[in-house]
């Protein structure tokens, strides 16, 4: 069974570059170190445009109201993520899939430490 996680746009990132993003050290928006690495399994990423990405992510909404930037599932041997295709508002798909990947690692949907 596939597990589903997604972040809310409070959680976004900016800067599509690590160095010299506002977000780079911080530690509400990314993974703890031990979910901040390169997943091991079969990596999918899809780049979709955010009407797109509305669609695949809105069943995993925390909230109604909730816009999805990006959203990742896997299971015991791989990991799709899917994101945005591009920069939006201060949202970037470098940032999202960051953030993604710390879910594909084993970080829980509510973020603990």
């Amino acid at each position: 069974m596939l597990f589903f996680l997604a972040m809310a746009n409070a959680a976004m990132a900016g800067g599509d570059d690590t160095e010299g993003d506002p977000r780079g050290d911080d530690a509400e928006w990314n993974p703890p170190a031990r979910f901040d690495h390169p997943y091991t399994g079969k990596l999918t990423i899809k780049y979709l445009p955010i009407s797109r990405v509305q669609l695949v992510c809105e069943r995993y909404k925390a909230f109604d109201d909730q816009v999805m930037y990006g959203c990742a599932s896997w299971d015991s041997t791989s990991c799709i993520i899917v994101v945005i295709d591009h920069q939006y508002l201060n949202q970037t798909p470098k940032a999202l899939i960051r953030h993604e990947m710390g879910h594909c690692n084993g970080w829980p949907a509510d973020h603990p430490d």
